[in-house]
């Protein structure tokens, strides 16, 4: 608001700071939250409907905020296809159902996610930084992107989500000192220092910064499998 009571980089600074801790440690994956508790294509991500900063040269919110951002949007990467709410009917509040949006009639939307293999790599133990980064810092922290799609959650995995034309995609570097110990006979290896950078996806055919085309560098690479690509 004008007076400055809500701003979101204000109310939201602890995000900056454990942005901080992100990039030095593991951060838990939420899988104690429905949204969260499966992910068998191991996918996930966001969707957002509403753009509440400005001065961030993402979405067209402005200042006044009380004139210009009342119901302002973000900057539109997707077409929204369809809900399907027995997907995720907790955050439906019904069993099931279906909200269709045909010619483009759900407005500007913006979707981002991140995926990562089969193998039980870097990318599976540090995913949890990964979602920190899209949905904590990246989008609501740094653009102020807000409100999820009707019937469905704000992010999640891919399986609960809307059904949308594409998602921008984001993966981690990630490097590490390890410590080997051998005592008694017994090997032991200890992580002694981590550095987690988050980057656009690199896709197949140079298709980047794209969650699909990520998910098919990963099948290239025999970390997840066609059948697992078609059905994301």
């Amino acid at each position: 608001t004008n007076d400055g009571a809500y701003v979101l980089k204000d109310d939201f600074a602890r995000i900056d700071s454990y942005y901080n801790m992100a990039q030095t440690r593991a951060v838990d994956y939420p899988d104690y939250i429905e949204n969260f508790e499966e992910c068998k294509y191991r996918a996930a991500y966001c969707c957002w409907v509403q753009d509440r900063q400005a001065g961030d040269n993402n979405g067209n919110c402005n200042t006044p905020y009380d004139t210009n951002c009342e119901d302002a949007d973000p900057g539109d990467n997707t077409d929204l296809c369809y809900v399907d709410m027995e997907n995720a009917p907790g955050s439906a509040r019904v069993a099931g159902g279906y909200a269709i949006f045909p010619d483009d009639t759900e407005g500007d939307i913006h979707c981002h996610g991140l995926a990562w293999g089969n193998d039980v790599g870097l990318d599976d133990v540090y995913k949890g930084n990964n979602l920190f980064y899209v949905a904590m810092y990246d989008h609501l922290y740094q653009r102020g992107y807000v409100r999820n799609v009707p019937g469905a959650p704000m992010c999640g995995c891919a399986e609960q989500m809307p059904i949308v034309s594409r998602a921008d995609c984001t993966e981690m570097d990630i490097t590490q000192t390890v410590r080997y110990s051998w005592v008694n006979q017994q090997l032991s290896v200890r992580a002694l220092n981590v550095n987690v950078d988050f980057n656009a996806c690199n896709g197949a055919n140079n298709n980047n910064n794209d969650l699909e085309a990520y998910y098919e560098r990963l099948k290239d690479e025999g970390r997840a499998d066609e059948e697992e690509l078609k059905a994301l």
